[in-house]
């Protein structure tokens, strides 16, 4: 038998390619390895050093902050014993000075190593003073300056540690940049030598099976999908139900359940008898468009007849498909198909029935789906009906989905209202009296015209704002409130003066929600309308939940610290709801604590709450964070908060919302008359 030319010369390109691969891929490994093991080891030193520096700075403030607690205590006893801890925090500052010089050091190390020698010695001289005179009959004078003496050393010397441990951070960084870069150089030889093989490969091999592959990739595609939408047709369509069925029975339970879904056009009968066919398959073409858009990448799409398609949402829960099927619906009411001069618009029904474990088979399945789409039609056409919608659960969960797309169109139907509740000040002895409050909470109202009414009742976001988070919607609705409240906040300082210090002396308090903790570019989008509208300092108070502060620690100590900078104060909101410790907000900055309602209410008549309210009062005047009590119904309750010391309070009984544009003019006549006094 005659051997084809062609085969022995791509099986010899193809063994001389890997080989030039294999050999390639062992010496430029082995460079990587000899780099990686040498900038390891100077990475580890410059840990140890950053380790050590950081152990000398915290034995410094333990120190300090140990002589304080001396300076505290009348007890003589107390007082050698923090005389004891300050020598241990001193030998710990000792050793790791020692360590530090074990190893060897850069012209800039040696230079502050040898400053804060000089540092340490003075202070040490201060601290021993201290120490003794503390232990002595010395006046209370004495002690004091010399108490001070010492916590201005102990500062200058955390100055130097801290400079040493930025030069470490520095030295650490410098480190890791020639590591990759060195790893860049070797990792771009590796690709172009790689790329230039799989190239020459590729070559080789379309010469054998490039026109096969053309050809069979061809008969196949128009085997399996719609010649007009290119969609996959029944057949392909069936085929992958049938697959994803099978996932089901074999999965023993631990597999996701899939969507099936009948899609019936509305009205499309109606552009193929007026404009021909013509404009009946372009309209095909551009909704298939949209709904593929709009549809997940894994999802299967089909067109199964003239104006039907069948859709596969594989690996879906029912609220899922519920979301995607009511977007749809949405999209192609909204859609305007333009033809000759002509506007018609369509609909679609939509007929859904989930495949699980209890599925018995897919004839029956396509069968319920069937139903369920002429269930739609029959029920007045343009919504999705659900197989089975009797179950409560189902009737619940459609009705929560509902809100999804009235959340997608609601800033664009301007449906979402803001409303203003003041802040009342409890220092301020006439509260009832009190003129136009400096602080007022920013609350959204969603507008509900379903049933026509232009006006429309207003809906308490409790209602929508669960299905809002619970499908990430939550970024563009704090986009929106953030955008409406500082454009809000710009045309009142057109209107009236700011004060010398450019402060308007209102501050609006807007909550955010947790989708917005964790969008990376929040941060950067709120910086970018506070300069757009130019936004005066402490005017504005972002309000996070305790239930999402605790889940995203770290992302609000990042926004607090990001925003910060401009002068945007922040509040934990519902404080007190949950049952966490107090421990985390010494690492969060905030500025205020708005107590959970529950709590405020039951105060007067549970003394539990109310030593819940003063334990959180005490804390926040500890740490310089002021408290506001919500909720606050009743005159009884409102006593007991001004007796308790809470600085703030918000409530039904000091002040309801009002529309924005309302409050917002008594705030500027407030201003304007406060202007004219001065």
């Amino acid at each position: 038998m005659n051997k084809d030319p062609i085969k022995i010369f791509v099986g010899l390109g193809f063994a001389s390619v890997l080989a030039l691969m294999g050999l390639i891929s062992f010496i430029s490994f082995s460079q990587i390895t000899s780099i990686t093991e040498r900038m390891s080891q100077l990475f580890a030193e410059t840990h140890i050093k950053t380790s050590a520096a950081n152990t000398m700075r915290d034995s410094i403030r333990l120190r300090g902050d140990t002589l304080y607690e001396m300076y505290l205590t009348d007890d003589y006893f107390e007082r050698d014993e923090y005389r004891i801890k300050m020598g241990i925090h001193a030998l710990r500052y000792k050793e790791a000075r020692d360590l530090l010089y074990t190893f060897n050091m850069s012209a800039r190390e040696a230079k502050l190593l040898n400053q804060l020698m000089i540092n340490t010695r003075i202070a040490k001289e201060l601290n021993d003073t201290t120490t003794q005179n503390l232990l002595s009959d010395m006046p209370v004078e004495s002690i004091q300056y010399d108490l001070q003496q010492a916590n201005e050393a102990r500062h200058v010397l955390q100055t130097g540690l801290n400079k040493l441990v930025l030069l470490q951070e520095e030295i650490a960084r410098s480190i890791i940049h020639d590591t990759k870069k060195n790893q860049e150089t070797i990792s771009n030889i590796i690709f172009y030598l790689f790329l230039a093989a799989f190239f020459i490969a590729i070559y080789i091999a379309q010469l054998v099976i490039r026109e096969t592959t053309k050809k069979n990739s061809a008969i196949r595609f128009q085997a399996t999908h719609d010649e007009l939408t290119k969609l996959v047709n029944r057949k392909e369509f069936n085929n992958r139900l049938v697959e994803a069925f099978d996932t089901i029975k074999n999965s023993n339970g631990n597999h996701k359940n899939h969507a099936l879904c009948f899609l019936d056009l509305d009205k499309f009968k109606n552009i193929n008898d007026n404009c021909g066919h013509k404009a009946g398959d372009e309209l095909l073409i551009e909704l298939t468009r949209i709904i593929k858009n709009h549809i997940r990448s894994h999802d299967t799409l089909a067109r199964i007849g003239g104006d039907e398609f069948g859709l596969l949402l594989e690996g879906c829960s029912l609220d899922k498909a519920i979301e995607i099927t009511e977007g749809i619906v949405s999209l192609v009411k909204k859609y305007e198909f333009n033809w000759q001069h002509k506007k018609f618009h369509v609909g679609v029904s939509i007929g859904l029935v989930m495949i699980d474990q209890n599925t018995q088979d897919i004839e029956k399945a396509l069968s319920k789906a069937d139903i369920a789409c002429y269930a739609a039609k029959d029920m007045g056409r343009d919504q999705v009906h659900i197989h089975g919608l009797d179950n409560e659960n189902a009737k619940e969960m459609h009705k929560e989905l509902s809100w999804v797309a009235d959340i997608n169109t609601a800033s664009n139907d301007n449906r979402f209202s803001l409303y203003l509740q003041t802040i009342k000040n409890l220092k301020n002895q006439n509260l009832q009296n009190q003129q136009t409050s400096s602080m007022c909470e920013v609350l959204l109202r969603l507008r509900d015209d379903k049933n026509g009414d232009d006006e429309g009742r207003l809906i308490l976001p409790g209602s929508y704002i669960p299905a809002a988070e619970r499908f990430g919607l939550m970024k563009e609705v704090d986009y929106w409130v953030i955008k409406q409240a500082f454009k809000k906040l710009s045309n009142l300082y057109n209107t009236v003066a700011l004060g010398s210090n450019n402060k308007c002396n209102t501050c609006l308090f807007i909550n955010i929600s947790a989708n917005s903790l964790t969008n990376h570019q929040f941060a950067d989008f709120v910086i970018q309308q506070h300069k757009k509208y130019n936004i005066a300092p402490d005017a504005v108070c972002l309000e996070i939940s305790e239930a999402s502060v605790i889940k995203n620690i770290e992302q609000t100590s990042e926004l607090i610290y990001a925003l910060g900078k401009y002068n945007i104060k922040f509040a934990i909101d519902n404080f007190g709801a949950g049952n966490s410790s107090f421990s985390y907000l010494k690492d969060l900055p905030v500025d205020y604590l708005k107590i959970n309602g529950n709590i405020i209410k039951n105060m007067s008549h549970n003394t539990t709450d109310k030593a819940m309210v003063a334990a959180i009062n005490q804390i926040g005047k500890v740490m310089n964070i002021e408290t506001i009590a919500l909720h606050v119904e009743n005159i009884f309750t409102l006593n007991q908060l001004k007796e308790t010391g809470i600085d703030y309070a918000q409530g039904y009984y000091l002040d309801k919302p009002e529309h924005i544009d309302r409050q917002m003019k008594e705030v500027k006549t407030f201003m304007q008359l406060r202007s004219a006094k001065h």
